[in-house]
C-alpha cells in the first residue's frame, strides 16, 4: 500500500477514534493523537505527530501532556536523541479502567453526597409531601450506591455486575405500595 493511502486510512481511523473520545467528553484531538501513535506501532516525536495531524507544536505538546496524565501515552527516551518520543498504551483495559476509576467514581461520589444532603433536608420536613420526596431521594441514593458498586466491581474485576440494579427495578411497586399505606 502506498504512503498516500496509508496516511488517508490513518487519518480516517484517527478521526473515528477522535469522535468516540469526544463523545465521552474528552477533546477530539486526544483520540486522534493516541490513534496515530497506536497505529504507528513505534515511537514518534511530538513534531512527527504534529506534522501527521497538521497541528501546531504547542497543541501537540499540550495534548501529549494530557494523554500522559491519563496514562494512555508514555514518554520514551532514545539513547543519543535529544528529542522526546512517545508511544501509545496498547492495553485497552488499562486505559478504560483508569478513566472509569477517576471520572465515573468522582461523578458518582459527587451525586451521592448531594443526594445525601437533600435527604437530610427533606428528613426535617413533617408533612406528607416531604416524606414522599424523601423516599424518592432515597431511591435515587440507592440507585447511586448500586452504580458505585458496579463501577468498583468493573474496575477491580474487569467485569460489570448489574445485579445490584435488579432490586431497584422492582422498587417502584414497593415504593408505591408504601406511599399508598402512608
Amino acid at each position: 500500500m502506498g504512503v498516500e493511502l496509508w496516511r488517508e486510512a490513518e487519518l480516517l481511523a484517527a478521526d473515528a477514534v477522535g469522535d468516540v473520545i469526544e463523545h465521552w467528553g474528552f477533546r477530539k484531538v486526544l483520540g486522534r493523537v493516541w490513534t496515530i501513535l497506536y497505529l504507528s506501532g513505534e515511537t514518534l516525536s511530538a513534531a512527527e505527530l504534529a506534522e501527521r495531524l497538521s497541528m501546531s507544536a504547542g497543541s501537540a505538546s499540550t495534548t501529549l501532556t494530557e494523554l500522559q496524565r491519563w496514562a494512555v501515552v508514555r514518554r520514551v527516551w532514545k539513547p543519543g536523541e535529544r528529542k522526546e518520543f512517545f508511544e501509545a498504551e496498547t492495553d485497552f483495559w488499562k486505559m478504560i479502567s483508569k478513566v472509569v476509576a477517576e471520572r465515573e467514581r468522582f461523578v458518582a461520589r459527587s451525586v451521592r453526597d448531594r443526594l445525601e444532603r437533600a435527604a437530610e433536608i427533606l428528613a426535617r420536613g413533617r408533612d406528607a409531601g416531604s416524606r414522599e420526596r424523601l423516599e424518592r431521594v432515597q431511591r435515587l441514593l440507592a440507585f447511586t450506591s448500586a452504580a458505585e458498586k458496579v463501577i468498583d466491581t468493573f474496575v477491580s474485576s474487569r467485569r460489570a455486575d448489574f445485579g445490584a440494579f435488579g432490586d431497584l427495578l422492582a422498587l417502584p411497586r414497593t415504593l408505591g405500595a408504601r406511599l399508598r399505606r402512608a
